[in-house]
This record gives structure tokens, sequence and C-alpha cells, in this order.
């Protein structure tokens, strides 16, 4: 109920409001309201105009803000692809040097391991001389010995 009494009071309100105002429009001559309609119009008309130039530039302006973010991430993504390009040239280079390393590891284990087989052929060389040259010692010492006798 109360609702419906509240309804009432703003029906009432408004039908009193409404009263003043066709009174006081009617103290004014019909020109005079003609001429003020006519300016409300026209400021309601430059304020839609305000309002539209409003909302071009604002799109202009994110229009701008988006591109101006766009050469942004542009230029961030060009200097994130210039130090992957830069790490990329340092580990092909790492890995260019870490084969002629191998590489050069390989060709000094070869040589290596031929100078352990030539030194293991020289000892045994040696060790055949050595037998050798004992032996011939003893031929010599039995020479000697056979001269002494004779």
């Amino acid at each position: 109920m109360e609702a419906y009494s509240n309804d009432q009071e703003e029906g009432v309100y408004f039908s009193s409001e409404r009263v003043d105002l066709s009174n006081r429009l009617k103290e004014i001559s019909q020109d005079r309201l003609i001429e003020e309609v006519i300016a409300l119009w026209d400021e309601v008309n430059n304020l839609e105009l305000e309002l539209i130039k409003n909302k071009r530039s604002q799109a202009e302006r994110s229009r701008r803000f988006s591109i101006e973010q766009d050469r942004a991430n542009i230029v961030d993504y060009e200097e994130k692809l210039r130090v992957a390009n830069t790490k990329i040239t340092r580990l092909e280079n790492q890995l260019r040097n870490e084969k002629i390393s191998r590489e050069s590891f390989e060709v000094n284990m070869e040589k290596i391991k031929t100078l352990e087989l030539e030194k293991a052929n020289l000892l045994k060389n040696e060790e055949e001389l050595m037998i050798l040259i004992m032996d011939m010692e003893r031929h010599i010492e039995r020479l000697v010995d056979s001269v002494k006798e004779k």
C-alpha cells in the first residue's frame, strides 16, 4: 500500500511541477519561447557534435596508442630477436670450437697411440739388441778365453 501512496505523492509532485512550469511559460511570449527552444536545440546539437568529436578523438587516441603500443612491442620483439640471434651465433661458435677441439684431441690421441706403439717397438728392439749384445759379449769372452788358452 505504501508503494501506491508513494506513486500518488510523486504524481502530485510532478503535476504540481508541471502546473508551475506551465504558469511560468504562459507568462513568457511565444516568440521568446521559440527563441529559447531553438537556442536549447542549438546547444543540444553543439553538445552532440562535441560528444561525437570527443568520441572520434578518443578513438583516434586509442588507435594511436594501439599503434604506439604495437611499435613498442615490435621494437621489444626485435631486440629479443637480436639477443637470441647473438646467443645462437655464440653457441654456434662454441659448437664449432668444440668440434675443432675434439677433432684436435682425436688427432692427438692418434698421435699418442702411434707414439706409444713406436715406444713399445723401440723397447722391444732395445731388449732384442741388449740380448744380442749380451750374447756377443759371451762369445767375445769365449773367444778371449780360447785365445788365452792357446
